[in-house]
């Protein structure tokens, strides 16, 4: 469990600095990104989305971490995110999909955020 945490961690961290490179070895070849704002399955648009940074995260807080394995070659993780930006703050619940490659490299196939009601 604790792997697919620092996992999270590191893929939040790529969030917040606008780092394109992290999510371009982190995704899948053709991921599925679901927000509020939309789903997007276009990979090329979720990276560029990433680089362009337009509303930078300052703080990703994750707590109630939940792994549940699916197969030996796949798990959802599943966090609650406080996030700060210049907008202000929210609260959301993430999760992600991730599957195990031939390399055996841990790659996001889905990830979701939805905000706290």
């Amino acid at each position: 469990m604790d792997f697919f945490i620092e996992l999270s961690e590191r893929a939040w961290k790529a969030n917040r600095d606008g780092d394109a490179a992290f999510y371009d070895s982190y995704l899948t070849d053709d991921p599925v990104a679901i927000s509020p704002w939309g789903v997007e399955t276009d990979r090329a648009a979720i990276l560029r989305t990433f680089a362009e940074n337009e509303n930078p995260y300052t703080r990703t807080d994750q707590s109630e971490h939940r792994v549940v394995t699916l197969t030996d070659s796949s798990v959802v993780h599943s966090s609650r995110v406080e996030i700060d930006s210049a907008r202000g703050t929210m609260t959301v619940y993430a999760t992600t999909t991730l599957v195990r490659n031939d390399a055996g490299t841990w790659r996001a196939a889905v990830f979701q955020i939805t905000p706290v009601a």
